[in-house]
């Protein structure tokens, strides 16, 4: 970690020279949360891991450059640092939240260092329009190179496009496999333009948490050709565990789908990601697992009401109750047990946050620190987030969500009697954001509630100032 801050200030301080009329920014917050025992979920949900269910007091400060907004820049550059000390029931911490170097060269980018996902959907989302990578836990370090936009493919460039993503980064939490395991990263996304008012999304995001050190298995692989079986999803070679023969590393993905229309009133989008885990899941038996999602949003005259966002998610069948029939012991591809995994048995956390989707229930954070995975991965759920302006200026975020959840297909919800049982569970925030017109900065009141057999029943208030500007 020391080393990869040494050289995002090295890169930073040679790019100081570039754009001495750049206009840099700032940005400072602090906040506060009461409640009798612990925030609800919508007050602590997707804060970038920023604020936890006992946080209480929080301040968070950044610097930095942004990109120029000059289209005539062949070569552009960008920078920022961003920190937060937070005080908790449980523990006080200090981190940071950002620190990153950026290089633009035409359409693609080179970022280097730890970026939080940019917000979409004005923060509607549950999961930031994207099941497998949400705004719920803190970005990993790491090095991604990516297009800024979309890429007119010739000759055909007006109906078809494309934008791709690919990075490697370190998971350094204390994690089961260690604070030295990997994960690579691809997407690519291919755009249909019907007219110019309508298009058509496609794609494929993948995931692969490799390397890293376990007590059973030891050092696990972490070659050049170790490397390349984990991008290309080949089995392990003769060194790999025994439940890596089939492929190497744990793997994770998603396809998605997106249908945009605009114009110049207003614009909506339906959105599907259908999660996979193995080869099970990518040949669809799971189905109907998947996020399915509505966005619509006013861009004339919007004031009480401005956007909308619903979503839906079904994630019960994983392919079947079984990996492995319990007779005759066939392979039967089941149970993929999502953000779940047999080595990296920490799954898909990240410092004891889901990465994805906050719907998926991490387990509690043992002693040690470590967060084996999540306890929770089969519900079906129901999202509602709205924004608009009140009177005086005031923004509003309402966000309703209500969920019923069945645990894994290994492990169920038992009630008193030794029954499986479902536990429903309903969450609501309202956030209200004053205007700095009377004051010297932002002010936001947030109020939250929680009622179910999931979480604690839970009511709680935070109040936070913030300020950003440019120097």
């Amino acid at each position: 970690m020391l080393r990869l801050t040494a050289l995002i200030l090295l890169f930073i301080g040679g790019l100081q020279g570039y754009g001495q009329d750049r206009k840099g920014y700032y940005q400072a917050e602090i906040g506060g949360g009461v409640t009798a025992d612990r925030l609800p979920f919508w007050l602590h949900t997707n804060t970038f891991g920023k604020i936890t269910n006992d946080t209480y007091l929080w301040g968070t400060v950044g610097v930095g450059t942004p990109f120029s907004k000059s289209d005539t820049r062949a070569f552009d550059y960008s920078f920022g640092f961003e920190g937060t000390g937070a005080l908790g029931r449980k523990e006080h911490r200090i981190f940071i939240d950002q620190l990153y170097g950026r290089v633009r060269w035409q359409n693609l980018i080179l970022d280097l260092g730890i970026i939080k996902p940019e917000i979409v959907y004005d923060g509607l989302s549950s999961t930031n329009g994207d099941m497998l990578y949400s705004t719920n836990s803190r970005s990993m370090p790491g090095i991604n190179l990516h297009t800024q936009d979309f890429i007119k493919i010739p000759w055909i460039g007006k109906w078809v496009s494309f934008k791709a993503r690919y990075g490697e980064y370190l998971m350094i939490d204390d994690r089961y496999a260690g604070n030295r395991t990997r994960l690579h990263h691809k997407m690519l996304d291919i755009r249909f333009t019907i007219i110019p008012q309508l298009s058509i999304e496609a794609g494929l995001d993948h995931y692969a948490q490799w390397g890293g050190e376990t007590e059973k298995d030891g050092k696990l692989p972490t070659s050049f050709k170790d490397y390349a079986r984990v991008v290309l999803i080949k089995a392990g070679g003769g060194d790999a565990p025994e439940n890596e023969i089939n492929k190497l590393g744990n793997h994770i993905g998603n396809e998605f789908l997106k249908i945009r229309y605009n114009n110049e009133r207003w614009g909506a989008e339906f959105y599907y990601d259908h999660i996979f885990e193995d080869g099970s899941g990518e040949k669809f038996r799971n189905r109907p697992d998947g996020l399915y999602g509505l966005y619509f949003t006013r861009k004339k005259n919007f004031k009480w009401f401005k956007s909308f966002v619903y979503e839906f998610y079904y994630t019960k069948c994983q392919s079947g109750p079984f990996h492995n029939d319990p007779v005759s012991g066939e392979v039967v591809g089941g149970n993929d047990n999502y953000f779940n995994n047999g080595i990296y048995q920490s799954g898909w956390t990240f410092y004891g946050q889901v990465i994805g989707s906050p719907f998926f229930t991490p387990k509690p954070e043992e002693a040690s620190g470590i967060t084996r995975g999540v306890l929770n991965n089969r519900f079906y759920a129901h999202h509602l987030g709205i924004c608009g302006d009140l009177p005086g200026d005031i923004r509003y975020k309402l966000m309703m969500s209500y969920s019923l959840n069945y645990g894994t297909h290994s492990v169920h919800f038992i009630n008193k009697n030794g029954e499986y049982t479902t536990k429903p569970q309903f969450s609501w925030g309202l956030e209200l954001i004053a205007p700095d017109t009377k004051l010297p900065f932002h002010t936001a009141l947030n109020v939250g509630f929680d009622k179910g057999d999931l979480l604690k029943n839970s009511f709680g208030i935070m109040l936070k100032i913030f300020k950003t500007g440019f120097f």
